[in-house]
């Protein structure tokens, strides 16, 4: 089942984050409006090694960004397909300030280990200089949650919206242009950026910016130095010499928000599986191979979509696994991750590497694959595979396996239903999830068996791909349409591309 689990990622339930409504739930969650395709831009196939998320990716120009609506002061009508965010319940985030010295005082906000400008337009301009340019984390994720005036909300939103890829000084022209072309008809004065953020430009490359808060790390940890996490708990597997294509490394992300007790970490197509110390090295790396299997499906080395793996990376996905719920690193995640790449999570206890997928032994195929599906396929073919009512082949398909289109668990599903999901603290979207998951495991094979048949039949009846082609006609079509180039068999475990 999806992890309901944190406020700051939607609950997992998918209220809204991923659906074309563009209603917000609050701290942490993604205004749906961002569901164009601009991952369908990406180009180049890349491989788990040199395919790196980062914004500075050179794949297209950005172009000159377009004039948007001027803004009023506060919660002014903002553009198509703009929502506008408060950070969490509304109330005021502490603030706290820092004096830097060099050619006159300045005083800056410490948020999520990074300074930030006191001017509210400023500092939407600089979350998204700080995320895409300078490569500081979910920074404007940290802007709309954590920044305690949201005048400019809008703004941060636009600049990453309008943004498609591009290297780190094309996003400071990109961000200069939009400044540009638009203060003034927003009752603010221009600037310039690399003199106002301290920016030094050498070529393409960009660095230095406001800095970090003093203490670093998060900003709002209190312990950065992680001596709050969790000990090594190694365990015997860790002394024997594991064969797998990747290699786990200290996670490089440490310091940002929500990652400090993560320290273990393996580079999948540029997308990042994080693991707390609990987790065995087969676990760890069992985790990174199903990642590896379900986007390249064939294994030859390239992700089999293109423009699925870019809307990964541009999201920053990031596949977490925990030693247990409410561990230190659990926690830590749960307070201060500021980002938008993670719809799931995974346990130790759930994470089983002798068998892969296995109903009620490994989630690692359901929870990474609801992560794909949620954070990747909903965006880039929304029509396919979108989770709002009426929205999509998926849930026009799901309303079908249910026996109609029920925005809340009925008493009792019809007869004729073969999804009778009945999780109260599961909505329509969150159904939706869970179906796609349902459906391409049973087409994969991976619940063929009478036990586990047996076993999910009060909630999914067609456990065989035999039985989807011929009780679910309409998901079948969509899962196996080659357009989408879903994964059709199912991870081992062991993830072996050809030698380079």
């Amino acid at each position: 089942m999806t992890r309901r689990f944190l406020p700051i990622l939607l609950a997992v339930c998918l209220v809204a984050c991923g659906s074309d409504s563009g209603e917000s739930t609050g701290a942490g969650s993604e205004e749906t409006g961002r569901q164009q395709s601009d991952a369908e831009s990406a180009g180049e196939d890349q491989t788990p090694e040199d395919a790196v998320s980062q914004a500075g990716s050179e794949e297209e120009d950005a172009g000159t960004p377009a004039n948007v609506e001027p803004q009023g002061d506060v919660q002014a009508e903002a553009g198509p397909d703009i929502t506008e965010e408060t950070s969490g319940d509304g109330d005021a985030v502490d603030e706290e300030v820092s004096e830097e010295t060099g050619s006159g005082e300045e005083t800056y906000l410490e948020l999520c280990g990074v300074n930030w400008p006191e001017d509210p337009f400023q500092a939407a301009v600089y979350a998204f200089v700080a995320e895409y340019v300078l490569n500081l984390g979910p920074m404007v994720g940290c802007f709309l949650d954590e920044y305690p005036d949201q005048t400019f909300a809008w703004l941060a939103e636009t600049l990453e919206e309008g943004w498609a890829s591009g290297g780190a000084a094309e996003a400071v022209t990109y961000a200069q242009q939009w400044v540009d072309a638009n203060a003034a008809d927003n009752g603010q004065e221009g600037f310039d950026l690399v003199v106002g953020f301290k920016l030094v430009v050498q070529g393409a490359s960009v660095s230095e910016g406001l800095g970090a808060a003093e203490g670093g790390g998060s900003g709002n940890t209190g312990n950065d130095d992680g001596s709050a996490c969790a000990p090594s708990n190694a365990t015997s597997d860790d002394s024997v010499a594991i064969d797998s294509y990747f290699e786990i490394q200290e996670n490089p992300m440490a310091a940002q928000g929500g990652m400090k007790c993560l320290t273990r970490y393996v580079n999948v197509f540029g997308l990042s599986v994080v693991a707390e110390s609990a987790l065995t090295t087969a676990q760890v790396l069992h985790g990174a191979a199903v990642l590896a299997e379900l986007l390249d499906n064939d294994e030859d080395g390239v992700a089999d979509d293109p423009a699925l793996l870019t809307r990964l990376q541009d999201v920053k996905a990031v596949f977490p696994m925990f030693n247990a719920e409410g561990s230190p690193a659990y926690s830590d995640f749960e307070s201060n991750y500021a980002g938008h790449g993670v719809s799931a999570v995974l346990f130790a206890n759930e994470v089983d590497p002798t068998q892969p997928g296995h109903w009620g032994a490994d989630a690692t195929v359901e929870e990474t694959m609801h992560t794909i599906n949620h954070r990747g396929h909903v965006s880039v073919y929304p029509d396919a595979f979108g989770l709002e009512p009426g929205s999509s082949l998926l849930t026009a398909a799901m309303d079908v396996a249910r026996g109609g289109q029920f925005m809340s668990i009925p008493s009792s599903y019809p007869d004729e239903a073969w999804y009778h999901y009945d999780d109260e603290t599961c909505d329509y979207q969150c159904m939706a999830t869970e179906y796609i998951y349902w459906a391409q495991v049973s087409n994969m094979g991976i619940l063929d068996d009478a036990q586990t048949c047996a076993g999910i039949a009060n909630e999914w009846e067609p456990c065989s791909k035999a039985l989807l082609e011929s009780m679910d006609t309409l998901v079948y079509a969509l899962i196996t349409d080659p357009q989408y180039k879903l994964p059709q068999s199912a991870p081992d475990g062991v993830y072996s591309p050809p030698p380079e």
